[in-house]
């Protein structure tokens, strides 16, 4: 590949950037599953609870759920959008730094995309290109069914590839599938733009779950979450281009065809680079941003 396509993946944002913590940041393991346990190790998912106590998470990775502090939000993504933020959270609650199998009273409260933030983060600052992508994870193994998710790519430069890989908790230390959740097979993941593209043509032939009323919208929130991702860009869930605020059903053929464009662009970034720029340069409606507050379930599930 082309050098400069993975190297723009060195430079951070708002986001990635860590600030005053790039010691801190030096001093973790240089490996990536090392690196992807600790973050795992670090937070906890807001839907745990807001679901039936599990005895085997609770016996294997948090401690009691019980124990969680009353007066502590059960999603914290809205205090922790930046990688800085979190790592600051992390360490006010425990000052010994990142430390294994912490307790779930001493862990950030966050979902997937702030997980992807963190890690994409931690790896840029050790020199590994890495970016978050958005889209929909398959958590089982038999592709039954694929919900919201951010992921990561890293570079692999022995291998000369993108390596998918999910720090979003617990789900896999195990390796029950038989592969890591910091190596996995590319079917686990569809990418925003596949469904988006699949949904339009009626071509798509995977089950997806969005915890939007309409489909259509739900995946076109994760296109541009995918497409600012790609832009080094991590904006929030609940960030989303103005023009779009009126919904997709305000749209003409004639703009849903450039949302067309886009997804076939995005389906293969690193070819279409040059392309994706320009059309953030020159497109207004695509980079032009409003925090759509309406919509919740994002903040509790994502």
């Amino acid at each position: 590949m082309n050098e400069k396509l993975y190297q723009r993946y060195l430079k951070t944002s708002v986001y990635t950037d860590v600030g005053y913590y790039k010691e801190f940041v030096a001093s973790l393991p240089d490996d990536i599953p090392s690196i992807g346990m600790l973050v795992c190790d670090q937070i906890t998912h807001p839907s745990l609870y807001f679901t039936e106590p599990s005895s085997y998470l609770e016996e294997t990775y948090f401690g009691k759920f019980s124990s969680y502090p009353k007066q502590r939000f059960k999603n914290e993504d809205e205090l922790y959008i930046t990688a800085v933020a979190m790592i600051a959270g992390i360490l006010r609650l425990d000052g010994a730094g990142f430390t294994k199998n912490r307790d779930v009273t001493k862990r950030i409260t966050v979902s997937c995309r702030q997980a992807s933030v963190l890690f994409s983060a931690i790896l840029k600052a050790k020199g590994i290109p890495c970016r978050s992508r958005a889209g929909f994870m398959d958590f089982g193994d038999a592709g039954d069914s694929y919900m919201e998710h951010w992921v990561n790519e890293y570079w692999d430069f022995g291998q000369n590839r993108w390596i998918l890989a999910d720090v979003d908790g617990y789900y896999e230390y195990e390796q029950r599938f038989g592969y890591s959740q910091f190596d996995l097979p590319r079917r686990k993941f569809v990418t925003a733009s596949e469904a988006w593209l699949g949904l339009r043509d009626n071509t798509l032939d995977k089950k997806l779950d969005v915890f939007v009323p309409d489909l259509l919208t739900g995946v076109c929130e994760y296109l541009f979450m995918d497409f600012h991702a790609l832009m080094n860009n991590e904006i929030f869930y609940s960030y989303q281009p103005l023009y779009l605020r009126g919904g997709l059903q305000a749209l003409n053929e004639s703009e849903l065809c450039e949302l067309d464009t886009l997804a076939e662009l995005l389906s293969e970034p690193d070819k279409n680079m040059e392309e994706i720029e320009r059309l953030q340069a020159e497109n207004e409606k695509l980079s032009v941003l409003t925090n759509n507050t309406q919509n919740i379930y994002h903040d509790i599930f994502g």
